[in-house]
């Protein structure tokens, strides 16, 4: 789910997947909170309604501030008069009413009777309309509610990921003819972040394109300042040619050709970061390749640091290193393995700057990553010296939705994410972890796979 448009569509899977499990509705819908009214996209077994607005009144009220008081179901029933003056209600609201009309027009029918079950979430409520009271499915309609506010959050969390990539796409327009390899390669670098935008399983897209963006500002900068200054050295040129001062011109264009070389040697630098972040992050086709496991880890790791540091410019940590020369080329879906030490990498991250904002000074964040070649195995850890994490929580942690962090900070698809793709390439993920002194999370694979 990418767009605010494809709820309707979600309301049309959310109707099915009910009706599926034997629970009978006259239709499901999404109700999003907003000032002063809320946004609704209801479906039925017949088809979706247009998009229309819910007045703070009448019944929507009622709903409104049942949630409010901290209900997490709130069932209503309407039969006889009250079904009747329930639809006349309904009729009376714009777009809702030109749908409920046309229904009748077309042979449909109000029911005699119904009941609404509403279930709250943190932006709203789903609605699950039944002809008859279904105590037995109201666990499953809680159920629902949580993993659609999960869902709609990253949904959020994507869609302000979407704006700043398109803000950034902005900025690059102005880029003239000498940057032009460079403006290339981030139009793809843009295509290739809607297509991670539209894979749930990169959840860390901010820090990879924060990251890329740092990488590539360097080498920009060299290009543009050598612009600058060929471009006043061609001036001074042509003024030596107009003297008859051939000596001086030929210095002149020594020092041009110099430059030229620079912005030729800075943009093949900014082609090559970008043609090797897009190999790593592109969704790909999921085939196995010889990959050198270093220089893969070494990647994420500066991706994730630069991402975080482009969010918060106070965040510093300690980075240690020691990449085992003797590791090699290792034959594995780089795109894949590189989620999960991006993930692996940034939620350590997560947790030295956590327990930076809660300690007094003198605490160094710190994190080490390593890699070993031991007998037939690989060995990639990323350390920490964060809070560490309790056991019964590291029994937790590769369920998929389980997350300690707050809400709207995470997914809690990453580690489970991680766990599958690792058991995919015949390995394991270990996990060690010491309250108050840090984690370290290891990547076990297999050489001969």
């Amino acid at each position: 789910m990418q767009q605010s448009d494809e709820l309707a569509d979600a309301s049309f899977v959310l109707d099915s997947q009910v009706r599926s499990l034997g629970i009978k509705t006259r239709g499901c819908a999404f109700n999003i909170y907003g000032e002063n009214d809320s946004t609704e996209w209801f479906s039925s077994e017949h088809g979706t309604m247009p998009t229309y607005k819910t007045p703070r009144e009448n019944l929507f009220l009622r709903y409104f501030e049942a949630g409010l008081a901290g209900e997490t179901i709130h069932i209503e029933t309407f039969a006889g008069d009250a079904c009747v003056k329930h639809y006349e209600f309904l009729c009376s609201i714009p777009v809702m009413g030109d749908a409920l009309r046309e229904m009748i027009r077309n042979g449909g029918s109000f029911p005699a009777t119904q009941t609404d079950h509403v279930v709250y979430f943190k932006y709203g409520y789903l609605l699950f309309i039944t002809l008859e009271p279904v105590p037995q499915a109201h666990d499953i309609f809680l159920r629902f509610a949580k993993v659609f506010e999960q869902t709609y959050t990253r949904f959020l969390d994507l869609q302000k990921a979407e704006a700043q990539a398109n803000r950034a796409a902005l900025d690059l327009i102005e880029i003239k003819s000498a940057r032009k390899k460079a403006e290339e390669t981030l139009a793809e670098l843009q295509v290739t972040q809607k297509q991670l935008i539209q894979s749930e399983k990169m959840a860390s897209l901010g820090e990879l394109t924060a990251g890329i963006a740092h990488e590539i500002q360097n080498p920009l900068n060299f290009v543009n300042n050598f612009s600058e200054v060929s471009k006043e050295l061609l001036i001074e040129m042509k003024t030596a040619l107009d003297n008859g001062e051939q000596d001086e011109a030929r210095e002149i264009a020594e020092d041009i050709i110099s430059n030229l070389e620079k912005i030729n040697h800075h943009g093949k630098r900014a082609d090559g970061i970008v043609k090797g972040m897009l190999q790593h992050s592109r969704a790909g086709g999921g085939q196995k390749e010889l990959t050198d496991i270093n220089v893969l880890t070494d990647e994420y790791l500066r991706l994730a640091y630069h991402g975080l540091r482009a969010k918060d410019k106070s965040f510093n940590a300690a980075l240690n290193t020691d990449y085992d020369e003797h590791a090699g080329l290792v034959n594995m879906v780089p795109q894949d393995i590189g989620r999960v030490i991006l993930n692996f990498i940034t939620n350590a991250f997560y947790t030295v700057n956590e327990k930076k904002n809660q300690s007094a000074n003198g605490y160094q964040p710190t994190i080490s990553v390593a890699t070993k070649k031991d007998g037939s195995q690989l060995r990639i850890s990323v350390a920490d010296n964060g809070a560490g994490i309790p056991q019964n929580v590291i029994d937790k942690i590769f369920q998929p939705f389980f997350t300690t962090k707050p809400t709207g900070q995470g997914t809690g698809l990453g580690l489970s994410l991680a766990y599958d793709i690792v058991k995919a390439h015949g390995g394991e993920i270990k996990v060690e972890s010491k309250v108050g002194e840090g984690s370290t999370f290891t990547i076990k694979l297999p050489l001969n796979a």
